[in-house]
This record gives C-alpha cells, sequence and structure tokens, in this order.
C-alpha cells in the first residue's frame, strides 16, 4: 500500500488544489526520507518556506508532515520543467504552494499549488507522490 495517495485533484484557473491522505506511521517526514530527497532534489532545500526554523524548505525537512514535501517536489518538479520549455513564465512569475492538515487524525490533507501549464502540474504531482512511495521505507 502507498503511505501517500492523492484522493482527488481539481485544476482551478490559477492553481491545483490535492486532497491527499497519508498512511498513520508515515505522516512525517524523518532524517531518511528527507537524505532521498536531498539527494534527488538539490535545489528543494533552497525554497523559500515560511516556517518557526528559518526562511528554507531545509529548516523543516527532516521532520515536516509529508504534505508538505509533497507540496515542495511538486514546485521544484514545475520549476525544472519551466527551465527547459520553449516558452518558460514571465520573469516576475514564482511557483507557490500550501499545504494544511485538513484532518491529521486521520492523514487527510490539502496541497495547493499554481503552475504555468495545468499538464505539467498535473504530471509533477504525480511523479512527486510516486517519489515519496519509494522513498518512505516503512
Amino acid at each position: 500500500m502507498d503511505v501517500l495517495r492523492i484522493e482527488r485533484m481539481t485544476v482551478r484557473t490559477d492553481r491545483v488544489v490535492a486532497d491527499v491522505r497519508v498512511a498513520p506511521d508515515a505522516r512525517w517526514s524523518t532524517p531518511a526520507v528527507a537524505a532521498r530527497v536531498r539527494q534527488a532534489f538539490p535545489l528543494v532545500v533552497r525554497h523559500a518556506c515560511v516556517n518557526d526554523a528559518d526562511d528554507t524548505f531545509d529548516a523543516v525537512l527532516d521532520s515536516t508532515p509529508l504534505p508538505h514535501v509533497l507540496e515542495h517536489l511538486v514546485i521544484d518538479l514545475q520549476t525544472c520543467a519551466a527551465a527547459q520549455a520553449a516558452a518558460a513564465p514571465p520573469d516576475d512569475f514564482a511557483f507557490v504552494g500550501t499545504s494544511e492538515w485538513t484532518d491529521e487524525a486521520q492523514g487527510r490533507a490539502r496541497v495547493e499549488v499554481n503552475f504555468t501549464d495545468d499538464l505539467v502540474a498535473l504530471r509533477a504531482f504525480r511523479e512527486a507522490t510516486q517519489f515519496l512511495n519509494d522513498a518512505v521505507v516503512r
């Protein structure tokens, strides 16, 4: 069984909203998961992130909700895709997202991320979810 499963996705005009479910024993990242993320996504550590520890995602990566990790991986994958695209987003465009528990006891969360191309965003969600399911060893 997957530790992270997307139950529903909604494409809005300005963002993709994903309702996710996380297995009870894998709701938070660990140093081992964080190490896999850092190796596969080396730029994710420099993402700006609103948190109590610092202003980067790296400050909380070792122990943050898995949906929060999903949010940053989706952003990272979209950023890489945009850099390789023939039609890059405007210079003032920034990928942003939010993640929050909608029912932490049940492992339900909502992850929202903006996009420049909805198909790229959907693919990024799929790839990030697959990576996390492979990276989390229970």
